[in-house]
């Protein structure tokens, strides 16, 4: 079985620097990511910056620096970089390209991580930590989809937001970085991060393998961020000797992490006393931590790589068009029956109308490839290209409907905590959708010009609570007026209880019953503001 990878689209181009594009490997907010080949038919991956940022010299800044810290780093299951153009038109950046799922994608598709092999990728990933550190350079976006379980042992990928530990920074002001779940308890404090940073998020990692959950739960970013500077981490179902080493590296104050080489050798020898997967002994005395991994390492052997062929030249694709042309021109003169293609949900689409040619070229299934970036989503595969017009212009009507939802049932008093905020959600269905932006709507110029809050509302839902709750903060007038919340207090309720008031009163099957205002000093101080329960004879009044 193969994997193909997306071709590439119009105005991407052929060549970037000494290598032909072939594919897309993915796009992220700094640029996009190419499946490419060198001269000699090696296959590379070649990160090259959005247009967008071109012309931004902070940007170029921030991308030179990349280069230079990332071309010094060596070192056991990183990804080397091969070549770099920071001075051209756009930015690009090569590394080697590594085949494999990452562990979003193996967990996904075959479970946790067990055995020798969670072992195997606990010490790959401390070895290459105390690589980075060693070099002064911090990652700081550790996380599943930066790590590739190749064929030889998993690969840290991605130094793109990395920087050095002498504390200088290029990042905007007021930018936290890293991604959401991952980032450490002092990242959300202070914005600042260092090498301990990379060792919260290692533990994560681990226990994420280890289990399939993120030790701190998932739902909106702030109720995530809430958990991690104020829960203990659930450990539950790791290993007992990996479960000691997550929880030290999960420690809430940095200065009680150890280190990464600390976290290397301690994993290593654990990793030695796990049964080899090589058919050869390894050395009683092996130099080599890919050496070490790799006799131990089982992982389902992934999907082979179909790389598209290289495009055409201009000529090429010039004589192409005028063949594509003529097939055109004689299926015009031939009748076309009305087809339909089976789509992922079951459900059946026309495929093309009399007036429309079939399309010459197939369309490529998705493959989340290995380098970290937020993969291009891509339809699925078919033998018959959809037109555009097929899903695109499908009302919203002719949508299979949402599952239904339970009524409200909750008939207690019961106060709201934190822990339901912490728990909560964000919109999933059209009428959570509807009424967030309704709410939003009502209050977002009053929070914007009355109480300097211009992200308005975070309007978040608790299904097994059966609760809506309603977020605001921090607000730099509340500060000035002494901490004073009565008056936004009270415009934020009655929004929120008019707009579910109306849900319950028109829609039997909207659950949420309760409506809760909290308020966000920061990310490690949430207060329940006020709280009232949505029924039709309007005890929410405020």
């Amino acid at each position: 079985m193969t994997a193909r990878i997306p071709p590439v689209l119009p105005g991407d181009p052929d060549r970037v620097g000494p290598y032909q594009i072939v594919g897309r490997l993915g796009s992220g907010g700094m640029g996009t990511v190419f499946a490419a080949v060198d001269k000699g038919g090696r296959r590379v991956a070649v990160k090259v910056v959005h247009p967008a940022h071109t012309g931004d010299e902070e940007f170029r800044a921030r991308f030179r620096r990349e280069v230079a810290l990332t071309s010094k780093v060596t070192g056991p299951c990183l990804v080397p970089v091969l070549a770099a153009d920071c001075d051209a038109e756009r930015p690009w950046l090569a590394t080697a390209y590594i085949p494999g799922p990452t562990i979003q994608q193996h967990i996904t598709d075959n479970g946790p991580l067990t055995g020798a092999t969670l072992h195997a990728l606990a010490a790959g990933v401390a070895a290459a930590l105390a690589s980075i550190h060693t070099a002064g350079v911090i990652h700081r976006d550790i996380k599943p989809g930066n790590v590739i379980l190749a064929p030889e042992g998993p690969r840290l990928l991605d130094f793109g937001i990395a920087h050095a530990l002498d504390g200088t920074s290029v990042t905007r002001t007021g930018v936290l970085t890293g991604t959401p779940g991952w980032i450490s308890p002092e990242q959300y404090k202070t914005g600042t991060s260092g090498a301990e940073s990379d060792i919260f998020a290692w533990g994560a990692l681990i226990a994420y393998a280890g289990t399939g959950r993120h030790p701190f739960g998932t739902g909106a970013p702030d109720a995530v961020a809430f958990r991690v500077l104020s829960h203990e981490p659930d450990l539950a179902g790791l290993p007992e000797d990996l479960h000691a080493l997550a929880a030290a590296a999960l420690a809430k104050d940095p200065v009680d992490r150890p280190s990464a080489g600390a976290l290397y050798e301690a994993s290593a020898a654990l990793l030695g006393g796990q049964p080899t997967t090589a058919p050869n002994p390894l050395p009683a005395s092996p130099t080599l931590v890919d050496d070490l991994v790799a006799h131990r390492w089982d992982v389902a052997p992934h999907l082979e790589d179909a790389w598209p062929a290289a495009r055409r030249t201009p000529r090429a694709r010039a004589l192409w068009a005028a063949v594509a042309a003529a097939a055109v021109t004689a299926a015009a003169t031939i009748p076309v029956a009305v087809a339909y293609l089976s789509t992922a949900d079951g459900h059946q689409q026309q495929a093309q109308t009399p007036t429309e040619a079939p399309s010459s070229k197939p369309v490529a299934p998705a493959r989340a490839e290995s380098i970290a970036v937020t993969p291009t989503p891509t339809p699925p595969p078919s033998t018959t290209t959809r037109p555009a017009t097929t899903a695109a212009a499908a009302p919203a009507a002719s949508r299979a409907p949402a599952e239904p939802q339970p009524a409200y049932t909750r008939a207690d008093d019961t106060q709201p905590t934190t822990d339901e905020w912490a728990a909560a959600r964000d919109t999933m269905t059209a009428s959570e959708r509807a009424v967030a932006a309704a709410i939003n709507e009502d209050i977002g110029p009053f929070l914007r010009d009355e109480w300097d809050l211009a992200e308005g509302v975070r309007v978040t839902f608790n299904p097994e609570a059966q609760t809506m709750f309603l977020t605001v903060g921090p607000s730099s007038v509340v500060r000035a007026n002494g901490g004073d919340l009565t008056d936004l207090r009270r415009a934020v309720m009655f929004t929120g209880c008019s707009h579910g008031n109306d849900k319950i009163r028109t829609d039997t099957n909207w659950p949420y019953g309760r409506v809760v205002v909290i308020y966000r000093e920061s990310m490690a101080t949430a207060v329940v503001m006020d709280y009232r329960e949505v029924t039709n004879s309007m005890y929410c009044r405020v």
